[in-house]
């Protein structure tokens, strides 16, 4: 295949090139009105960075640069709040280079995560497949082999039981691990940034669970209230429906899966938005791409990104009396 194929998905994105000294040496903007909530002015050869970049975003975008000439290269995607008009996902990729003259540089390519080839739309697909409709069966095979370890299980016939779940578990490790890594080869070189901060969770008493699969919504219920039994659980497969208890009540927490049939997490967080919910969310996903966890984290109500198989362990800090 030839690199243009791979490159095509490139071709109408803007780019800034800048030296050490955080000088831009280079740039085109394909279309101002794309990176116009980036930056705060039309950028000039010469100025430095911090003249151009929006101060939001000021002190994060420098630390990456900085990473970036130590030699790291990073692709971030944000999700971003356009004032009177739709939502923009951009893709951020800050890439090491050298001049001809030996000089490093930094090379900032801002692309619309809408705009992908056919070529990527396939490794986002394999890497959907791979996150979601493969690891999710695992990570059920992973939690119910933690039930083992629950102290009422204590007979022989739960002694046999207990040796077939441990295999059970060595075997579906190994098959998480294997699916980990054909993840990193299809993401190579890219890092789970986020451009915000630590968020803060208060403990919660009553539990709102969203998950279309009724067995991890079994699972978690009994994880959350096997150690918590005032813990107030309520489980919903349906998102419609979780949509319409919210609006009734007031819990502290919903636990939310990503991938999900009709309305999926990243629509279930913009209808919270839109009908002015304010609730804290825990993503819990079996999704192991950074991407995701960088798309959850631009929503504010978005405390936290938890992969599956949830544990006790994971969630005890939002949960303990």
């Amino acid at each position: 295949m030839k690199l243009s194929a791979h490159c095509e998905c490139y071709a109408d994105n803007s780019y800034f090139l800048f030296n050490e000294k955080n000088q831009i040496t280079f740039f085109k903007v394909h279309s101002i009105n794309k990176v116009g909530y980036f930056m705060k002015k039309f950028p000039v050869i010469g100025n430095p960075i911090v003249e151009i970049i929006s101060q939001q975003y000021e002190k994060t975008f420098l630390a990456l640069v900085a990473d970036c000439f130590k030699g790291k290269s990073l692709n971030i995607e944000k999700r971003l709040k356009i004032k009177g008009g739709n939502d923009i996902l951009v893709q951020i990729v800050l890439t090491p280079v050298f001049s001809e003259s030996g000089e490093k540089q930094v090379c900032c390519t801002i692309v619309d995560s809408n705009r992908k080839s056919n070529q990527m739309k396939l490794l986002d697909e394999y890497s959907r497949l791979a996150s979601h409709d493969l690891r999710a069966p695992i990570t059920n095979i992973l939690s119910l082999s933690s039930l083992i370890n629950f102290p009422d299980l204590k007979s022989q016939d739960t002694k046999r039981v207990g040796e077939l779940l441990n295999e059970i578990n060595v075997q579906a490790e190994k098959l998480d691990d294997i699916i980990k890594m054909l993840n990193r080869l299809v993401n190579q070189g890219q890092e789970n940034v986020d451009f915000v901060t630590a968020k803060s969770v208060k403990d919660a008493v009553h539990i709102v669970l969203l998950d279309d699969d009724p067995i991890t919504n079994k699972l978690h219920h009994m994880i959350i209230t096997k150690h918590n039994k005032n813990r107030k659980v309520v489980p919903f497969e349906n998102s419609h429906l979780a949509l319409e208890y919210l609006r009734n009540h007031q819990p502290d927490l919903v636990l939310l899966d990503l991938n999900m049939p009709e309305i999926d997490g990243w629509k279930f967080l913009d209808l919270l938005n839109e009908h002015h919910i304010n609730v804290d969310v825990v993503i819990v996903s079996s999704t192991i791409n950074a991407a995701d966890s960088n798309r959850a984290y631009s929503y504010p109500s978005v405390k936290d990104f938890l992969m599956k198989p949830l544990t006790y362990d994971k969630i005890k800090h939002l949960i303990d009396d």
